[in-house]
């Protein structure tokens, strides 16, 4: 589970009007530069979005099934301070700039716009309790700038216990403040279904794994590569903060189509296939993190695609040394991903997946919802971290 995508990036690129990578996107992009889309100040969004985290902490353990229950109450607001700080906020305040976009200025209020934001931290208490469990699962050692949950003094492994309880206190926020609301039964709806897809996302990632002792060369196909995307990726990161923002906006579930989730899938899938590529050939300066993938011999697209350009003797020499530790059967299966010519084929990828979703974009009605989407295909396309 990574901590921020490229979403605290496309959030920055609501400041600006930056130059898309099409000339279809270019022109998408003057129409609403023209249009009457409101201006988002990210910044001043950030330090709103901030001062919301005292009021939500506060509901949190001064809820009534915490009465008679002291330290509990002070065992939560501990483990909501220390893994909540710090993080790049990217989801939740997606709920914030997508309430502002999308609704209609005449029908904008800031009851709802404080609304998005509680939304928002409920989002990044499930972004958050997914780094808890992770962090134990991966044995990490710094997460957010500071040693891990599970590294505190009285923690250690009881960090998956907190896990459930994060996402419990996430679950009792959204009861307390939206449980008598008219939206409330769709919130559990979202936020059940991303749960249930993260948990599909995380066992498809574990169990397409190649091992040589398992010989189950199989598990690496594209239908693969592309649930994985679907399940892990789309759900929570695309689809549950655009379309919670969207019940809070007037009539926004008519803006709820098929259509709209079609994007959020392709928009994960490019991010994928980003993710992939860069976890073989990024600079590890840039992207912060070390490659793992062929060491663990994950079902990616980079080493799909590889497969289905190897020859016999080359598919060979994947299934020897692909899934193993070993720095130089790392290196083989990287001249290999040469020799198929991978960066040449990764960039004919990112390129028609970009052109794919910019055509879904076009066919989007909504202004507002069509200028979010161009900026978030804005920045995600051709990213390097």
């Amino acid at each position: 589970m990574r901590d921020c995508c490229p979403l605290v990036t496309i959030m920055a690129s609501l400041l600006r009007r930056s130059t898309l990578y099409c000339s279809q996107s270019r022109q998408l992009q003057k129409s609403a530069a023209a249009s009457s889309v409101p201006n988002f100040n990210l910044n001043a969004e950030r330090k709103a979005f901030k001062a919301v985290l005292p009021e939500v902490l506060d509901t949190v353990v001064g809820g009534p099934k915490l009465t008679g229950l002291p330290d509990v109450r002070r065992w939560i607001r501990q483990l909501l301070e220390y893994t909540l700080f710090g993080g790049k906020l990217g989801r939740g305040l997606m709920v914030s700039a997508g309430y502002r976009m999308f609704e209609e200025p005449y029908n904008y209020s800031e009851e709802m716009q404080h609304s998005a934001r509680i939304l928002g931290w409920c989002i990044e208490m499930l972004q958050t309790s997914y780094l808890v469990a992770d962090d134990v699962i991966d044995g990490a050692t710094v997460r957010r700038g500071k040693p891990c949950w599970h590294l505190r003094p009285n923690v250690g492994i009881s960090a998956i216990k907190d896990f459930v309880l994060i996402q419990q206190c996430m679950m009792e926020m959204l009861d307390t403040v939206f449980g008598n609301t008219p939206i409330y039964l769709d919130l559990l709806r979202y936020f059940n279904e991303s749960m249930y897809r993260t948990a599909l996302g995380e066992h498809l990632d574990c169990s397409t794994a190649y091992s040589k002792e398992k010989n189950n060369i199989d598990m690496l196909h594209m239908d693969h590569v592309n649930a994985i995307a679907i399940n892990k990726l789309a759900y929570y990161s695309f689809k549950l903060p655009i379309f919670v923002a969207l019940l809070l906006v007037r009539n926004g579930k008519e803006k709820a189509s098929q259509e709209l989730i079609n994007i959020c899938m392709n928009l994960a899938g490019l991010v994928q296939y980003q993710d992939d590529y860069m976890d073989a050939y990024g600079n590890e300066i840039v992207t912060g993190k070390t490659g793992r993938d062929i060491q663990e011999g994950k079902c990616s697209w980079v080493a799909v695609t590889a497969l289905q350009h190897c020859n016999d003797a080359q598919r060979s020499i994947f299934k020897q040394y692909y899934g193993s530790n070993d720095p130089e059967h790392v290196k083989r299966i990287k001249r290999l991903y040469d020799e198929v010519h991978l960066p040449q084929l990764y960039e004919a990828c990112e390129r028609t997946s970009h052109d794919d979703i910019v055509r879904q974009i076009q066919a989007i009605e909504h202004e507002g919802v069509r200028h979010f989407l161009l900026e978030v295909l804005n920045v995600t396309y051709k990213r390097v971290y």
